[in-house]
């Protein structure tokens, strides 16, 4: 299958008015919340319009950065610049500055590719003309010369943790597919000191298994609604956590109780098992 020169037409028309949608509910968030004010309004906001806040502060920023003569700018050129280029502009350095403040960088190409009759500005050309490492479609790629852990180990360890960080926050999924993976490990290492290699699978390993795991879902439940969350229970929904909460209290004393009694019976054979020392 292949594809036209219409096609491409209207795959840009469609990434140009995405690219405008982006930029007009960050001015939206600009305008809900006012820079240093509350963030929980944010929060609030988001959740009525069911966007994550950390995508909404993306947008905001974004907008902040590329003002409407910038964005003047790129449409009169008529150069395609996608909303990951623009992004990519407004992103802060180190010094906390816009990695290209004012988007001066972007305006030079854009006079360059009109000269030259290119019809758009890649976000990868752009980084690369900002100075910026590859981005982690980038290094996906099977065409490409690095992958992800040739760039990251080429780097110095200080730079390497904070590109790392970096490639985590560009993309939402991404960062959540890495957080289930690693926690995922982290439940295999305690699980691996909870077994006894070479030992049949007992009871009190199934047990210490689940509770392990029932830790990990108590913890990532904690994250998902931290206390800033606001929530408006209806009185079914009340109910229904009411008796959640009393079954979670019941499990709590019924743990307490099996820990606490096989504890005990593990220490009192300890102790049958050490001989008095009786002085001569």
């Amino acid at each position: 299958m292949s594809y036209t020169d219409q096609d491409v037409r209207e795959g840009r028309r469609l990434m140009n008015e995405g690219c405008q949608n982006r930029l007009g509910i960050g001015d939206k968030l600009l305008g809900v919340t006012a820079p240093g004010g509350p963030e929980g309004t944010l929060d609030q906001y988001c959740d009525e319009i069911s966007l994550s806040p950390r995508t909404a502060r993306d947008y905001r920023h974004t907008a902040r950065m590329c003002t409407p003569p910038v964005r003047q700018v790129v449409a009169d050129s008529g150069v395609h610049v996608s909303y990951s280029a623009l992004r990519e502009g407004a992103r802060l350095a180190p010094s906390g500055k816009p990695y290209d403040e004012g988007y001066n960088t972007l305006r030079s190409m854009l006079q360059e590719a009109s000269e030259a009759g290119t019809d758009r500005i890649s976000a990868a050309s752009y980084r690369r003309a900002l100075g910026l490492g590859p981005t982690l479609q980038d290094l996906s790629d099977p065409a490409s010369t690095m992958n992800v852990a040739q760039y990251l180990g080429s780097l110095p360890p200080l730079e390497r943790d904070k590109v790392l960080r970096e490639l985590v926050e560009e993309d939402d999924a991404f960062r959540d597919a890495v957080k289930r993976v690693m926690d995922d490990k982290r439940r295999r290492d305690r699980e691996g000191r909870i077994d006894r290699d070479g030992d049949k699978p007992s009871k009190s390993q199934a047990l210490a298994r689940e509770l392990v795991r029932l830790s990990d879902q108590i913890t990532a439940l904690m994250h998902r609604y931290p206390p800033s969350t606001v929530l408006d229970f209806t009185d079914a929904q009340t109910a229904a956590c009411m008796q959640a909460l009393g079954t979670a209290e019941v499990l709590v004393k019924w743990i307490g109780v099996r820990v606490k009694d096989d504890a005990t019976t593990v220490a009192g054979g300890q102790q049958a098992a050490t001989p008095d020392l009786v002085g001569v």
